[in-house]
């Protein structure tokens, strides 16, 4: 009882930490320029990854022959990724981002689909569709859409981002089963100190002592949106299982849109409201769906085997 009440803690630290990562960053950006703030927060959390690491007696040195892909994940998963994220969120509302952030899955399926040639489920369907209409809500502006706005080129590189993080599942599939997420996390992260640098020579210049506020957004950035709230997430995973937390993952816009109102003054309009609400139930839903016909998998697997 005490580690399942220690597991339901951490995963909601976890998921209020990713929620308000968004926030945070528009702090920072209000300082340092977009791909520093990135390769700074790199810097930052490999320290606690190291640690965790060595107290698990684990070595983070991956196979000679799979160094190519780690290197490739790294690019597409952690720095392609930020430099379109942070780039964005320099035009557009941490709202905003985070909605279209956790449309991730969604696209992540509809790639699987189309590789695989394996198609989806009528249900699923109506879930994806649902959570398109979504992100069509946020990206527009009361029903249409203004390609020469800031705002929507803010709203492109978000999903810049997302399709970087899609080619990145994909290369990454292979090391998960041979490597653990602590590891991957580790070494990815490692391994993105320095392929940032070719991005980060242009906005030296811009570089400067941040504030107190900004340094400790970086450090919260760094320590625990990539790193500690990462662990908290792997153990409640371990205490409570998948379902829990994988659902629970749906409320990070919900905490992103309150922060953004409380912290940054971010208005909500009702198109953008509507467009959260398509995204979060259609994720909910279809994530539901997936455990589920897991689960019955599972189940059926255990029945052939009496």
């Amino acid at each position: 009882m005490k580690n399942r009440f220690l597991g339901l803690l951490l995963m909601f630290l976890a998921i209020f930490v990713w929620g308000i990562s968004f926030v945070s960053t528009k702090i920072v950006l209000t300082e340092l320029p977009p791909v520093s703030i990135a390769f700074f927060r790199q810097f930052v959390a490999i320290v606690p990854l190291l640690a965790f690491m060595l107290i698990r007696q684990e070595s983070f040195k991956p196979d000679k022959g799979d160094l190519k892909l780690f290197a490739l994940a790294s690019f597409f998963g952690i720095v392609l990724y930020f430099v379109f994220e942070n780039t964005g969120l320099t035009m557009t509302t941490a709202s905003n981002a985070s909605m279209l952030a956790a449309a991730i899955p969604v696209f992540v399926l509809i790639a699987e689909s189309v590789m695989a040639r394996r198609p989806i489920s009528k249900p699923s369907l109506g879930c994806i569709l649902a959570s398109l209409l979504g992100v069509y809500c946020i990206i527009s502006e009361n029903g249409a859409i203004d390609l020469s706005g800031s705002t929507f080129l803010g709203n492109l590189l978000i999903l810049g981002a997302m399709a970087s993080w899609i080619v990145y599942t994909f290369i990454s599939k292979g090391l998960g089963e041979r490597y653990s997420s602590l590891k991957l996390t580790t070494v990815q992260t490692l391994l993105s100190i320095p392929l940032f640098i070719p991005f980060t020579v242009s906005e030296v210049p811009a570089w400067q002592v941040p504030s107190q506020t900004a340094f400790l957004h970086l450090l919260f950035l760094g320590v625990f949106c990539s790193a500690l709230a990462y662990v908290f997430f792997l153990y409640s995973i371990n205490t409570l299982g998948p379902v829990l937390p994988s659902a629970s993952l749906n409320l990070i816009p919900v905490i992103t849109i309150i922060t953004g109102r409380i912290v940054l003054a971010e208005e909500l309009t009702w198109l953008q409201a509507a467009g959260a609400v398509l995204i979060v139930g259609g994720l909910t839903l279809l994530s539901l769906m997936k455990l589920r016909e897991q689960a019955q998998q599972r189940n059926g697997k255990e029945q052939s085997l009496k």
